[in-house]
């Protein structure tokens, strides 16, 4: 079966809500049917996405990792990531999908909260015990309930109620995955050179580039990624790269020349040994032991 990766905006999702382009609370078997619909596409978003499965069973995959979906179990699915369902039922689930904008609309001073970097690196799942999921669904509700209602300061509560959600959601996921509360100058530089990266990363693919976009010297800029992150600014850049290729070739059915080209690269030649350095396999070699691997 051929795949191709279908870009999701919230306009694209017809709802008479006023909010429509930024937040957007429906029936999850509602929005799987929209989808669905193409059983062909697999799907990236230009938004975030929570599903909240409150009974329900299936699959579903997030770029390469496949997930059990069961009852209890929330996802979360970060801008551009790739993710396609496979045989999921839902009898009682929801999903919430809001934009960067959406989330920052509220500036609350707290620098946990303050912006959309709080969500950079969210765990993808939490799985919550009956007491915690009877808290995170109230304010599900309290955030359903506003959404519905036309009244005063609509938009702000549910804002606010959104950073409440975020918040709880990170408090449940596993310790390695929650927010680190030290937010200084050189942690904006690191966020904003990643942000950078998942802007350029096509077209600029060294770290000269990005200092220079920053104005900061290469090697200072090298220096704090490493600090903070414990890689190169480099390497930083080679695992964007290589992750969008693995999407492209997991994903879809492009050849590898059109995904060389796709991805910036002058010829398939340099693409192939850019990949191949990365991964240990050529970008066919790959995808074939990838293919393989689902069967």
């Amino acid at each position: 079966m051929n795949h191709t990766i279908r870009s999701f905006t919230l306009s694209k999702l017809k709802n008479h809500s006023v909010l429509r382009n930024e937040f957007v609370m429906m029936p999850f078997d509602e929005f799987a049917e929209k989808i669905q619909s193409d059983s062909s596409s697999h799907f990236k978003n230009k938004f975030y996405s929570v599903l909240l499965l409150k009974d329900a069973e299936g699959l579903i995959v997030i770029d390469d990792q496949e997930f059990d979906v069961k009852p209890g179990k929330f996802f979360f699915i970060n801008y551009n990531q790739v993710y396609h369902f496979k045989d999921v039922q839902c009898k009682e689930g929801n999903i919430m999908m809001f934009t960067k904008s959406f989330y920052n609309y509220v500036y609350t001073g707290n620098k946990l909260i303050k912006s959309d970097t709080a969500l950079n690196d969210v765990s993808p799942y939490i799985t919550l015990s009956d007491e915690n999921l009877a808290d995170l669904a109230q304010t599900c509700d309290e955030l359903q309930n506003e959404y519905f209602k036309s009244k005063l300061l609509r938009k702000e509560i549910i804002c606010l109620l959104l950073k409440v959600f975020v918040l709880k959601y990170i408090r449940n996921s596993d310790k390695k995955n929650r927010i680190n509360r030290s937010v200084d100058h050189k942690k904006q530089i690191v966020d904003e050179f990643s942000n950078l990266v998942n802007l350029h990363y096509k077209d600029l693919k060294t770290k000269s580039k990005y200092a220079e976009k920053m104005n900061l010297t290469a090697n200072y800029l090298n220096a704090l990624i490493k600090e903070h992150l414990d890689i190169s600014a480099g390497q930083l850049i080679k695992n964007r790269v290589i992750l969008e290729a693995e999407r492209l070739l997991l994903h879809t059915t492009l050849s590898v020349t059109q995904i060389s080209y796709e991805l910036g690269f002058g010829d398939n030649s340099h693409f192939g040994k850019y990949f191949k350095s990365a991964m240990k396999y050529s970008p066919n070699q790959y995808r074939l032991l990838k293919t393989k691997s689902k069967f």
